[in-house]
């Protein structure tokens, strides 16, 4: 369960919830095997593979939750093949050319066909709530992903999440780079991703490399700007840092883990329970860093802020 991306958002609704409201919220669009002609299906699920599992982890100020999806495996090509049969049948036999209206619907009812036979694939996207900064953090920096999230997201709970007004990361990163000069929370590592600022096709990937070396600083002073960047937050979290500001590859060092193993948690539940304190608390500090440096003016993003309550 420890997030390997992040992505945050703010929340901007007034209202406050218990952990009872927010179950009763999310009940309404509880996942539902995906029927046979349906081609994807989101809801809500248990956060643990266990008969009486909450929808809703409350714990510390935090509340987590789990969206399930379920998408339609139908490889592009059986449908093609399957189009191009049926198109060929169609002119031997009617003798004339199938137009492209026609070949559209023929598309569309093969499709409708063979989605019954389909395989699914399900995947989680977990994201949890933190009442003390009125933030959701998901696991995930993923655009489709986070796309299904916040759909599903505003049909529970309305319209109030919303991305941070964010600095120009690239600038900000490259000028590290450049000037060597950065937050003493911070420790750069060694692999980047620069893009050339007047030629976005180039893109230099760098890894295991001194990014403060004059080949790095050749390709910065030739225009290259960092669209990603190695870090390390404190001997505490490895990840690399993007300009929309999410983050990937996180790795929580040994130190953090441990603590969760060191509550010897007896049942899944119980090592959930772990592993999200402790992955909540570490990312807080790491999180209200990124925004200290990063968005625009924090008191802008707290209007008005969410307030939920624990029972």
């Amino acid at each position: 369960m420890w997030f390997k991306q992040a992505k945050l958002f703010q929340l901007t609704d007034d209202s406050r919830y218990t952990s009872t409201d927010l179950c009763k919220k999310l009940e309404g669009l509880v996942y539902q095997e995906c029927l046979p002609f349906m081609p994807y299906g989101a809801g809500w699920v248990p956060l643990v593979d266990e008969g009486d599992a909450p929808l809703v982890q409350a714990m510390n100020g935090y509340f987590m939750i789990c969206l399930q999806v379920e998408e339609k495996i139908l490889p592009p090509i059986v449908v093609r093949q399957e189009l191009l049969k049926k198109i060929k049948n169609i002119e031997a036999l009617e003798n004339r050319k199938v137009g492209p209206q026609e070949r559209y619907n023929l598309k569309d009812e093969i499709t409708s066909t063979l989605l019954p036979r389909a395989f699914s694939k399900l995947t989680k996207v977990y994201a949890y709530i933190d009442t003390k900064n009125n933030w959701i953090i998901l696991g995930t920096a993923n655009a489709k992903k986070t796309e299904q999230f916040m759909s599903v997201f505003r049909k529970s709970f309305g319209d109030h999440m919303h991305p941070f007004q964010i600095k120009k990361l690239a600038v900000i990163m490259t000028s590290w780079l450049k000037h060597q000069n950065y937050s003493s929370s911070f420790a750069v590592e060694k692999s980047c991703m620069l893009q050339d600022v007047n030629q976005q096709s180039r893109v230099i990937r760098c890894k295991e490399q001194n990014l403060f070396a004059s080949s790095i600083q050749t390709l910065i002073e030739d225009g290259c700007e960092a669209k990603q960047l190695a870090l390390t937050w404190h001997d505490c979290i490895d990840f690399i840092l993007s300009d929309d500001l999410s983050l990937q590859t996180i790795r929580f060092h040994d130190e953090i883990v441990m603590q969760s193993k060191e509550m010897e948690a007896g049942t899944k539940q119980q090592q959930f329970n772990a592993d999200f304190l402790i992955m909540t608390e570490t990312l807080a500090g790491l999180l209200k860093d990124l925004l200290d440096l990063f968005v625009d003016s924090p008191a802008k993003n707290t209007i008005p802020a969410a307030q939920f309550a624990i029972v």
